[in-house]
């Protein structure tokens, strides 16, 4: 950009994606608006973990991220928040692993910003895996669920 094209950068946005970001204690989010765009991320401490929780730590990690990012069966979450697998405490599941789910369906709700945001299957088929648990923070393009 020359200096004449130089535009002067609002920061409220960013500061806005900052506070979720800690509210939220995720490590990195985005947000665009036509042509407009903002990422924000922090790094992050490894933790040490004891040698019994590890395996069990790892093979959460492998299931939520590296095995199902690209798989077509992957309902993934279209936003960052907090997912509910059910309508309210104490009620039944929106869906359980085995159930068969048509196209539009509500799988489970994504709270962000305080706003309750039903999510819907794209695909058909029947459960075969959910990739999260209750009341778990999720990021954008995280898979949620396995639908086969």
């Amino acid at each position: 950009m020359s200096d004449k094209t130089k535009k002067k950068i609002d920061v409220k946005p960013i500061e806005d994606l900052a506070k979720i970001l800690d509210d939220l204690n995720l490590t990195e989010i985005s947000y665009s608006d036509g042509d407009f765009s903002v990422s924000v991320s922090k790094a992050t401490i490894a933790q040490t973990m004891s040698p019994t929780s590890t395996q069990n730590k790892n093979e959460q990690v492998e299931n939520l991220e590296t095995d199902y990012k690209n798989d077509p069966r992957a309902i993934k979450s279209p936003m960052v928040g907090t997912v509910y697998l059910q309508p309210e405490p104490g009620a039944n599941k929106f869906v359980d692993v085995g159930n068969q789910i048509k196209s539009g369906q509500t799988l489970l709700i994504i709270e962000a910003m305080k706003t309750m945001n039903p999510i819907e299957s794209s695909l058909q088929g029947k459960v075969l895996k959910i990739l999260v648990e209750n009341e778990q923070a999720v990021e954008f393009g995280q898979p949620l669920m396995l639908i086969g």
